[in-house]
């Protein structure tokens, strides 16, 4: 009696298994490498140009007497300076920069993938 019991149980429960419906719960998901790029450059171009001039004059007499009126000398010193000075200056700068940084990332039931996978 016991036995038919248990035959009886078991045909039950299959017979409840097979009746029940059947459903998959599927959840998004989405992988991949996230990467951050930056690039930069910059160029700079300077020109300069500069002249300058100097130029000094001195003159020193000294005079001096003589008792003839034919016979008077002044003696005198003169100097004469002149400086000049060019100066012409160019100047170029190009500096270039590239970084990159990736790394994995999978979202289980977050997609689409969020921003830098911070969410």
């Amino acid at each position: 009696m016991v036995k038919k019991f248990i035959h009886l149980a078991l045909m039950v429960l299959a017979i409840i298994v097979v009746a029940l419906p059947a459903y998959a719960s599927l959840v998004p998901m989405s992988w991949g490498f996230p990467s951050l790029v930056q690039n930069s450059s910059l160029t700079d171009f300077q020109s300069a140009f500069s002249n300058a001039t100097d130029l000094q004059t001195s003159d020193i007499s000294f005079p001096t007497t003589s008792t003839s009126a034919l016979d008077t000398s002044f003696p005198t010193i003169s100097q004469i300076s002149q400086t000049g000075n060019l100066l012409s200056q160019l100047e170029y700068t190009d500096q270039n920069q590239y970084s990159q940084f990736a790394y994995p990332w999978l979202s289980i039931g977050g997609s689409p993938v969020p921003s830098m996978g911070l969410t």
